[in-house]
């Protein structure tokens, strides 16, 4: 298979004064009278006198390059957090995350602006188990969630019961110790995030300004978010092991307490006693009829997109009952109508005594003074700030990365877009696409449960049309998100066997026209390329460093200033 050597190619065309004259350049293309300051050719020049071949195929640099800038990335994909019960759902999540980043940063930040969001929604909320409550459901983000106020036909006040009945003090308490879970850092953490970093380090020690081929730097920076959103998923901890909380939520129901139905003030029955429903579900066996949750059945934390409106909507369902109930308990009134039982000093302000009554009472007292029920809307509170947050950080991170891995090869001579800062180009377009069309397929799917109950009156076939339009577009993003995963790694290991060290892509025809198009082969130290490559660096360390702090913080400060909703 033939091949290009720039070097030798130049060093002829220099030894041809007609050939120097009629094709050599300068550092900026321009024609030359003097063979000492030839540094380039013209694409034409170039593509006639050292053919379009691409320079030889070398593994030992093939290898080194391979194991120093891009393994280590790869290696630390196997960190992300998965906990499907299958196989293709966890391989699933790594492509995704790949292709498309800004979806895999934005799932990270929304998942750590619920956590804030929950902690405040409860902070003013003074009823037993509330605090409980927030570490549970906090750790059902990872959970296709559900809430049922009543079943059999509304004869049995399923989420009253669980809330108010002082027998399901225990399920509370158990349920929070249960599912609250601190993720510790193994060797293999350590190893594959140790290894990311130093791996970066050497890339930036390595940067050699004599050889403009080193495209290494682009492709550090091109992979950096990933390092943040590993380290940022250990420290959020995500409970995501789906046959583990499947386990852990149905042995919890079983100890779960309801009001048989009737006005006779029978004791509380375990509720399995009467029904197979219970009030806080994962993953219930009927799927909503009509309704594609095939994304928010997923337990990777990656797919925490397609959860966060349903999930918001569940907790602020929950979060209602709550503060209903405590705004009576504050009044002093009971379940029952009885005389209020004050507590002593220093015990808990609402005494079992005063959470006891019939089916009815139970459901009434987390109702809202003055309306029927509670009224809980599609769009909980804030859900769009949070939303808005994520997005901004999310592009904000991704693109830093990407543009700085663009603005690095785009500076390295000839200046220009070329091969490979197109490539990076369009890695973090489609990355955008990707996220855009996903994000806008699951707000289509909640959209229809936004329209109140006196305006609703949206038909079944009209219905069935947002679905089939919501899946659309999250299918036509996942196959985008695929694709550029599957283009991306193949891009870089084609950027290490020398395919992009060609005439075309060294001429930056892309961006230049093939009439303009010239191609640097020796360097000059005029040039100062090496000081784009340094603020790319440091631009991506910066971005990816931020995204860092920034989980860090907004985790370990519970004061939320998200609060104004």
């Amino acid at each position: 298979m033939s091949s290009t050597n720039f070097d030798q190619c130049l060093a002829t065309i220099k030894a041809n004064p007609t050939l120097w004259r009629t094709g050599g350049t300068d550092l900026r293309g321009n024609l030359v009278n003097d063979v000492s300051q030839v540094v380039g050719m013209t694409y034409s020049m170039c593509a006639t006198q050292c053919g379009t071949a691409p320079v030889a195929f070398s593994f030992p640099s093939f290898s080194t390059q391979f194991s120093s800038f891009m393994l280590p990335f790869l290696a630390l994909t196997a960190q992300l957090p998965f906990g499907a019960p299958n196989h293709i759902d966890n391989f699933s999540t790594i492509m995704l995350t790949i292709g498309s980043p800004t979806l895999a940063i934005f799932s990270l930040m929304i998942t750590i602006f619920n956590s804030r969001w929950i902690r405040w929604r409860f902070e003013r909320i003074a009823y037993p188990n509330s605090k409980q409550a927030v570490v549970i459901l906090d750790n059902l983000q990872e959970s296709l969630l559900r809430v049922k106020q009543t079943s059999l036909h509304g004869q049995l006040s399923l989420l009253a019961a669980q809330i108010i009945l002082p027998q399901n003090d225990q399920w509370w308490q158990r349920g929070a110790a249960t599912l609250e879970f601190t993720h510790t850092w193994s060797m293999a953490n350590i190893a594959s995030v140790g290894w990311a970093i130093i791996a970066y380090i050497f890339t930036i020690a390595s940067m050699d300004p004599s050889n403009m081929n080193v495209i290494g730097p682009a492709v550090a920076c091109a992979w950096l978010w990933l390092l943040p959103v590993v380290v940022g998923w250990l420290q959020t901890s995500p409970n995501c092991d789906e046959m583990k909380l499947r386990v852990k939520l149905a042995a919890l129901n079983e100890t779960a307490y309801i009001c048989p139905p009737g006005d006779n003030p029978a004791a509380p029955v375990l509720a399995h006693e009467i029904t197979d429903e219970y009030a806080i579900e994962v993953w219930p066996p009927t799927p909503p009829t009509h309704s594609d949750s095939s994304d928010e059945s997923r337990s990777p934390p990656f797919y925490n997109y397609a959860r966060m409106f349903p999930w918001a909507r569940s907790v602020e369902e929950i979060a209602q009952a709550f503060e209903s109930a405590s705004i009576r308990a504050s009044k002093r009134l009971t379940v029952d109508g009885t005389p209020w039982k004050p507590s002593d000093p220093g015990a808990t302000p609402v005494l079992p005594c005063n959470r006891i009554g019939k089916a009815d009472d139970v459901a009434i007292y987390i109702q809202p003074e003055g309306q029927p029920q509670p009224q809980c809307k599609c769009w909980a509170p804030g859900v769009w700030r949070r939303v808005a947050y994520s997005s901004f950080v999310a592009c904000a991170v991704q693109w830093s990365c990407t543009g700085s891995a663009v603005m690095a090869a785009w500076m390295t001579p000839t200046v220009g877009l070329g091969c490979h800062s197109a490539s990076f180009l369009l890695h973090g377009s489609l990355s955008t696409i990707s996220f855009i069309m996903i994000l806008a397929g699951e707000i289509i799917t909640q959209w229809p449960h936004s329209t109140n109950s006196q305006s609703y009156s949206l038909s079944l076939s009209s219905h069935i049309r947002y679905v089939n339009l919501s899946a659309l577009c999250r299918r036509a993003g996942k196959i985008i998100a695929w694709v550029n995963a599957c283009m991306f790694i193949a891009l870089d290991l084609l950027r290490f066997a020398n395919i992009f060290d060609n005439c075309f892509c060294g001429s930056s025809v892309m961006g230049r026209g093939a009439q303009r198009a010239f191609n640097i082969v020796s360097y000059d130290p005029s040039m100062h390329f090496e000081n784009w490559w340094i603020a790319s660096v440091a631009f991506a360390t910066m971005a990816a460093f931020s995204l860092w702090i920034a989980v860090f913080v907004l985790k370990t400060h519970k004061k939320s200033f998200l609060a104004t909703s």
